[in-house]
């Protein structure tokens, strides 16, 4: 799996080893090498930077700032090639390990990340809390049976596919990386393949194996929860976050979980009551044929909008530099009427993406603030916002300006819809998704809850996501990559601008605002564009969904 879609938010990785406890420090050792060479200085200069970076694209993807961060070292020792040492809250990397990683050539940072990923699991799932609690009641029979549960391999199990996933949210490729990278440590460090209190070498590049099975379970859950929140199915997205949740706690999956429920919230608002499209949600014009004015409706987006608050909130929990969750906040507030902090969260959310050079962030919250101007009477003002992110190439921008001066330049008439004949007809890779649908033969399935089940396949070019229930509850994806050289059946390629987009695909399309760039969604067609934050086209699917009976 070298090639990935890369859904609304983003995941993972890690290398096994038995947790083995060395001195008084109670260190989390890779390997303990009792005949290798012990630390004499740290290692400073190029190889510590390139190091050090990559630790520090790993905890921001982690995002769990509620304990403190740890510190990274690198030193010149041939002990234990990556430790963890709870009580300096100390990771490490020996610069022996860093060169055997440079000989991956191009997959070098994937292969250091999986160290280091794993290494940072074990600080951050804190797995020397059973250690401490033994050490301080001795003799207990519940320190024994705890001690009996918490035994080394089930911990660095753990590590393995939880660091595999946090490797991947850090952007980094580590399929077929370790069990490759396990035997070129073992020989570099002339370890024998059984060392005293480890499994033998081949277990550990089997359970590594296992590890990355668990990691694209996760992986393929946490995609096709993306693309169904984009083609607006919210509920089922609901199931694959949740199923998540249960292995892995982040800041993006609370945030996205508080964005479905301002989206699903937003089916609610007929677009005389929010004529504007926020920085999180689909195109107003959805809401066109919704009743929003019922006792029980105005109830249900309440409570909706309220428990999106508390999904944001817990992001912002995790991470207090985390923007998103800042701005999303602002979204709910102010669909509840609540602009005063509306404002405040979205200024606050500006602020801390200046702050953090969040360019994505600062151009939503402006856009934010442009729509609390607009629903003040400040026309020029939100005009001025809304005019700045149009011609940056943000579709929301220029659609939201539409709505403020009352033009239909880019409403979705009915005489822009594509004819029945062009219905659903996008090819990728020469591949039609109905064609796909006859025989979906799977590399991958996984049952997220009872009867509901997401499966991938994998070209090398394009990929499909499946969502299935039963024959009335279903959605199929199929996406380019962002190496795709193919065009769609009009021409259009991936680099293409937002103009040349639109001069092809001039029907009715929804817009999902995300931090990757807008998705515009072609119901009509059957396909979703995403058009970066350059206004360049990204990646491009064709899709098919039924949600009931009904369709």
């Amino acid at each position: 799996m070298r090639e990935r879609i890369t859904g609304l938010l983003l995941l993972m990785a890690a290398i096994p080893g038995l947790a083995h406890t060395f001195g008084e420090d109670g260190i989390f050792a890779y390997v303990t090498n009792d005949k290798g060479q012990a630390a004499h200085r740290n290692v400073e200069g190029y190889k510590y930077e390139v190091a050090l970076e990559v630790f520090n694209r790993l905890a921001q993807a982690r995002g769990d700032f509620r304990q403190p961060p740890p510190d990274f070292v690198m030193n010149d020792g041939r002990q234990y090639i990556a430790w963890m040492n709870p009580k300096k809250k100390q990771i490490g990397l020996e610069a022996a390990a860093y060169d055997i990683c440079t000989t991956f050539g191009a997959d070098s940072l994937n292969a250091m990340a999986a160290l280091l990923a794993h290494e940072m699991t074990h600080y951050y799932e804190k797995h020397d809390w059973t250690r401490h609690f033994t050490n301080a009641n001795p003799g207990m029979e519940a320190t024994q049976k705890m001690g009996q549960m918490a035994d080394g391999l089930k911990l660095e199990t753990q590590a393995d596919y939880l660091g595999g996933f946090l490797a991947l949210s850090a952007g980094y490729d580590i399929y077929g990386i370790i069990p490759e990278l396990l035997p070129k440590l073992y020989r570099a460090y002339l370890l024998p393949d059984q060392l005293p209190r480890y499994p033998v070498l081949s277990e550990r590049v089997g359970i590594a194996r296992n590890a990355m099975e668990r990691v694209a379970q996760l992986d393929v859950a946490f995609q096709t929860a993306g693309c169904l929140t984009v083609a607006g199915a919210y509920e089922p997205a609901r199931d694959y976050y949740s199923y998540i949740l249960k292995d892995y706690q982040s800041r993006e999956l609370y945030n996205n979980l508080g964005v479905l429920d301002v989206l699903a919230a937003l089916e609610y608002f007929g677009p005389e009551e929010m004529p504007y499209i926020l920085p999180l949600e689909m195109d107003a014009d959805s809401r066109l044929n919704r009743s929003s004015r019922s006792v029980d409706s105005i109830a249900y987006r309440g409570q909706l909008l309220n428990d999106a608050l508390a999904q944001f909130e817990r992001a912002a929990l995790l991470d207090d530099n985390y923007p998103a969750a800042l701005l999303n906040k602002a979204c709910a507030y102010l669909l509840l009427g609540e602009t005063e902090d509306a404002d405040y969260w979205a200024r606050k959310a500006k602020r801390l993406s200046q702050r953090l050079k969040r360019e994505q962030e600062q151009a939503d919250a402006d856009i934010l603030l442009g729509i609390l101007a607009a629903m003040e009477g400040e026309t020029d003002e939100a005009a001025g916002i809304f005019g700045k992110a149009a011609a940056a190439g943000r579709r929301i921008g220029q659609a939201n300006l539409d709505a403020l001066t009352g033009t239909t330049s880019s409403a979705p008439a009915v005489l822009g819809f594509a004819a029945a004949s062009e219905t659903g007809v996008e090819r990728i890779d020469g591949l039609l998704l109905d064609d796909f649908m006859a025989a979906p033969a799977l590399s991958l399935q996984v049952e997220v809850a009872k009867g509901v089940y997401c499966g991938l396949k994998q070209w090398p070019h394009s990929m499909a996501l499946v969502h299935y229930i039963d024959d009335n509850h279903y959605a199929y994806f199929l996406s380019t990559t962002e190496t795709y050289e193919g065009t769609t059946r009009k021409g259009i390629k991936l680099g293409d601008d937002l103009e040349t987009l639109q001069e092809h695909y001039t029907g009715y399309h929804k817009i999902v605002a995300s931090r990757q760039g807008d998705f515009l969604v072609y119901p009509l067609e059957k396909v979703i564009f995403l058009i970066g934050p350059d206004g360049r086209l990204k990646r491009w699917m064709a899709y098919r969904m039924k949600l009931g009976p009904e369709g």
